[in-house]
């Protein structure tokens, strides 16, 4: 896999699909947790009160995960990516499940979207052995864990959204036994009904590079009154 990119104090994996699905096949075969974050523009303006979580865990990979993201990377980082498709890569994740008999569970937070992902998979793998939780009726965390830990996925995907994401990260991912954790959020459901976004990514990209600057700025200063 290339090298990674340190942005808003997220060390981002840079990669492309093909990189990153060798390397999900090659965290499958290994006895450790893995977990893949796909982040959001939104999501990186959530992030600098949790930078200690992120530097502190082991076996996370950040990778960007919308347009948004992308367009404040370097045009060297933005073409090792190139036309990056989660929809494609879980689906090739999902081809490597049925050849290897592997267990995959979808995790959302709306029975909507948990059906939009379940249908879409199905269809292509009517033989793979997949199940489908919402968190939309749970009454509690440790409930939907148990509810994983039963299925005994070797792959969990998860689309629940930031604050739930930053609580399973920090606590309760490792309570499940899933081999490989992908959180996608809501950008594997947006890809899938093909929502446009486009007014969405020019905001979004400006205000992450006017953060990025400040951001530089900070650690400029930082660095100064260490030498100091």
């Amino acid at each position: 896999m290339s090298n990674g990119l340190e942005l808003f104090g997220i060390p981002f994996q840079i990669c492309n699909e093909r990189q990153l699905y060798e390397e999900s096949c090659d965290f499958l075969e290994e006895p450790v947790l893995h977990t893949i974050i796909f982040v959001a523009a939104i999501q990186c303006n959530m992030m600098a009160d949790i930078e200690e979580t992120i530097r502190r865990k082991e076996q996370l990979l950040w990778i960007p995960g919308d347009d948004a993201v992308k367009k404040v990377l370097p045009k060297k980082e933005r073409h090792a990516i190139g036309d990056f498709s989660i929809q494609r890569y879980i689906m090739k994740l999902c081809e490597y499940a049925v050849d290897m008999g592997l267990d995959v569970c979808v995790l959302m937070n709306g029975e909507r979207e948990l059906e939009l992902i379940m249908d879409e998979i199905r269809q292509l793998y009517p033989y793979l052995a997949l199940r489908g939780l919402s968190t939309e009726h749970s009454t509690s965390t440790e409930g939907v864990i148990n509810e994983i830990n039963s299925i005994a996925p070797e792959i969990l995907i998860s689309g629940i959204r930031f604050g739930e994401l930053r609580r399973f990260i920090e606590g309760d991912r490792h309570k499940t036994n899933a081999r490989l954790c992908i959180c996608v959020g809501d950008l594997l459901t947006d890809e899938m009904s093909k929502k446009k976004k486009l007014f969405h990514t020019i905001t979004m990209s400006r205000a992450l590079k006017k953060r990025l600057r400040k951001y530089s700025i900070k650690e400029h200063e930082q660095d100064e009154t260490i030498q100091k």
